[in-house]
């Protein structure tokens, strides 16, 4: 089908949506069901300011080198790739991906998950890697550990990709890995435990083969369109939680599939040279090698996840908000864009709102670079450093744009930076990266009555849920504990009114303060639903938890909506035209 067809059907289809939405506002709101990742407990930071001395390192007895078994069929790669060796103490590369202010954050990070990752990208009726990693683990447990996990999510079903690992050392010896759940856990033995604060340098090679025309997981993951859509693309740490050990839950479709703790990353891209590639972190090397490919060497700041997005169709627009570069990356103009229709400029406007608005009331956006991305995804979907935005909304009659940006955005506080079991507790980041809607409605409109019909709408959406189900539903449940109507009607439609009912009981300056308290005594950390109500009952000075059981861990929110008087509104901000500063 020619170019142009692929974006006029789809956008003949949000026409219709929009014509039928009431005020626009309220399509405006959107129903956008984003997915999640899973929960550990907030860690001091300290942990990680100090390398570990030579002696902390544990070592392994050389075994049998690991080779997947050969199910997914996968052809050995003819040359494996090269992954250079890594002076983990030093990490002044990564403070380039940190605006000057916030450079010393990466300092507190010499000691976290760290990664090196060197990797080729070829491009035929399939998208294919072929990569290498060193990866530094640190135990910042309080258990001694027996072995390593890592997460392969494109094998799992979710993804419905095929990932082999081979070649697996630790400290130089090969071992031999075990793979369990469709060869999606990889577990690394350790002839020698690893005890708490010692840590341990593993290496491995793999294989990553994207079908074309795959789009799965609200097309977080795939090769479509000519778009490669790189996350959850190399083998991943998972996370070892106090008292159920490593975290090897099998995601759901429903919802985002990864759980992580935070890290520093050097990426090399290896990639036809007519590609233009954007990733997490900021990229620092560009070189053009023998063979006409281009290498793209990337580096971050402390992020718990890295993805990258590639396709010759793009080109890149860049604004400066707040010393942060938020590159808009938008498919080319061709004869598909009828008649300037296309929405970049917009983009560019509420992405710029978003980052702004959002550094001021929750606190500062700390990286470089910011990638917003034009991509085949449904919707749009978060990670750290860049977001996926639906082609499909990329226009400017489509108020549902703004939603998707706003709300994206937003999970750069909250997923990103403030990080939870995003599996296991979904409300965390999803319910109040929807709240954080209504406070960019707010902020950047100065409009009550805007601001009540979002409102309107998630009560809306929340109490046909529970009407046609007889009852409430609890808010702090996994992903697998929702059908699919109720995930959005909860998650999305009850978590955020939760939010707006903390307004009503003590006030939007004080929920401000709370959450800009909350993002800086979490960042770069893992929160649970307690660590929420802890900080908005030290800021308020109030005993929250009769409300927090009613919304959150209980189900009688029902009794709010008795009479309108009691369900959330936006009350009037009483803020000035300038916000809150904190």
């Amino acid at each position: 089908m020619p170019q142009q067809n692929k974006r006029t059907w789809p956008r003949l289809v949000f026409l219709v949506v929009g014509a039928l939405a009431v005020l626009g506002i309220l399509v405006y709101l959107g129903t956008r069901q984003a997915p999640p990742p899973p929960t550990l407990q907030p860690t001091s930071l300290a942990t990680f300011i100090a390398p570990p001395a030579a002696t902390d390192v544990a070592t392994a007895a050389p075994t049998e080198a690991s080779t997947q078994a050969p199910t997914r069929g996968f052809v050995e790669a003819s040359a494996p790739v090269e992954v250079p060796t890594v002076d983990w103490a030093d990490v002044s590369v990564y403070k380039q991906a940190m605006k000057p202010a916030f450079a010393a954050d990466v300092d507190q990070f010499v000691n976290g998950n760290r990664y090196l990752i060197a990797a080729t990208l070829t491009l035929d009726a399939n998208a294919t890697i072929s990569g290498a990693e060193r990866v530094r683990y640190t135990n910042h447990t309080t258990d001694t550990l027996k072995d390593i996990v890592f997460r392969l999510y494109p094998n799992a079903p979710i993804l419905d990709g095929k990932m082999k690992v081979h070649d697996v050392t630790v400290n130089g010896a090969a071992v031999s890995p075990n793979f369990t759940q469709e060869d999606s856990v990889m577990s690394v033995p350790l002839a020698e435990a690893l005890a708490p604060g010692k840590s341990v340098e593993l290496t491995m090679s793999f294989e990553l083969v994207m079908t074309g025309g795959l789009d799965v997981s609200y097309g977080r993951f795939g090769y479509k369109e000519d778009v490669v859509s790189g996350t959850a693309w190399y083998p991943t740490l998972s996370v070892y939680d106090a008292g159920s050990g490593w975290w090897t839950a099998e995601p759901d479709p429903k919802g985002d599939p990864a759980y992580t703790e935070t890290g520093l990353y050097d990426v090399r891209l290896t990639m036809p040279a007519d590609l233009t590639v954007v990733m997490s972190g900021k990229e620092i090397e560009t070189t053009t090698n023998a063979d006409g490919t281009v290498t793209h060497r990337g580096v971050t700041g402390p992020m718990r996840d890295h993805a990258f997005m590639a396709s010759k169709r793009y080109t890149v627009t860049s604004k400066d908000v707040d010393g942060t570069q938020v590159k808009v990356v938008h498919y080319k103009p061709s004869a598909s864009d009828q008649g300037g229709l296309d929405a970049t400029a917009n983009v560019i406007k509420f992405a710029s709102d978003a980052v702004s608005t959002y550094n001021r009331i929750f606190g500062e956006y700390p990286y470089a670079e910011l990638n917003v991305v034009e991509n085949p995804t449904p919707s749009g979907v978060e990670f750290p450093g860049l977001i996926q935005v639906a082609e499909n909304a990329w226009f400017i009659d489509q108020p549902y744009l703004e939603v998707i940006v706003s709300h994206e955005v937003a999970h750069q506080w909250f997923y990103a930076m403030v990080g939870n079991n995003q599996v296991a507790l979904p409300w965390l980041d999803e319910s109040l990266a929807s709240y954080v809607e209504i406070v960019y409605t707010r902020e950047v409109y100065h409009s009550d009555a805007k601001t009540q019909a979002y409102i309107l709408h998630f009560r809306a959406r929340y109490l046909h849920y529970v009407t046609a189900r007889g009852g409430d539903v609890t808010l702090d449940l996994p992903v697998t504990a929702y059908d699919d109507e109720g995930y959005g009607a909860i998650v999305y439609g009850k978590g955020p009114l939760f939010y707006a009912k903390l307004e009503t009981v003590l006030g939007i300056p004080t929920v401000y303060k709370a959450l800009n308290t909350y993002f800086k005594r979490y960042k770069y950390a893992v929160v649970t639903t307690a660590d929420v109500e802890k900080t908005f009952e030290e800021v308020s000075g109030k005993d929250l938890s009769a409300l927090f059981k009613q919304w959150v861990t209980g189900k009688d929110a029902l009794k709010d909506f008795a009479t309108p008087e009691a369900a959330p509104t936006a009350t009037p901000s009483a803020l000035s035209a300038e916000g809150v500063a904190f």
